[in-house]
């Protein structure tokens, strides 16, 4: 069962089950280092170091938003997380597409997005960084009418990749 407050850091230290400390672990994996050693290439600025934490916390992201309930259809990452570009300061640019709009909805989004930022920057001391993740909302109507971001979902040039589907 997933808690439905984000479980992020406890003081100076990362929480073992927690978003930020799943995603350095299986970005850690990925990158053949120990997550003590991917934080030390975050904290010194490493882009392929970012572009796997980066890619792992979209991938927890969805993770979380899958237990919320049928509100969610799918997510897509897509942008530099997924071509190498990212930079200490880069977000995670995510379509979040749901069955109708509503404020509930994007408020949830926004909560959690500005606690996982928060967490991101004590972690990687990247004070720098507003926003952690750039999250679109798109409905069925706006996937189906091929309007706004739910163009971009069927875009043969910017070719988001589905993390999670229902």
């Amino acid at each position: 069962m997933i808690d439905s407050t984000p479980s992020l850091l406890l003081g100076p230290t990362v929480r073992h089950d927690g978003i930020l400390a799943r995603a350095l672990g299986t970005a850690g994996a990925r990158e053949g280092c120990s997550p003590q050693r991917l934080l030390a290439d975050l904290r010194a600025g490493a882009p392929g170091a970012h572009s796997a934490f980066r890619y792992a916390l979209a991938q927890e992201f969805c993770t979380y938003v899958s237990g919320l309930g049928s509100a969610f259809q799918a997510v897509y990452v897509y942008g530099s997380t997924m071509d190498g570009r990212t930079r200490p300061s880069s977000d995670v640019d995510i379509i979040a597409w749901v069955e109708r709009k509503s404020d509930t909805v994007e408020s949830l989004l926004w909560r959690l997005n500005r606690l996982l930022t928060q967490g991101y920057r004590t972690l990687t001391g990247c004070a720098s960084l507003r926003s952690l993740f750039d999250i679109h909302l798109v409905d069925n109507e706006d996937v189906e009418l091929g309007r706004g971001y739910g163009s971009v979902i069927r875009s043969v040039w910017t070719a988001p990749v589905c993390l999670w589907r229902r």
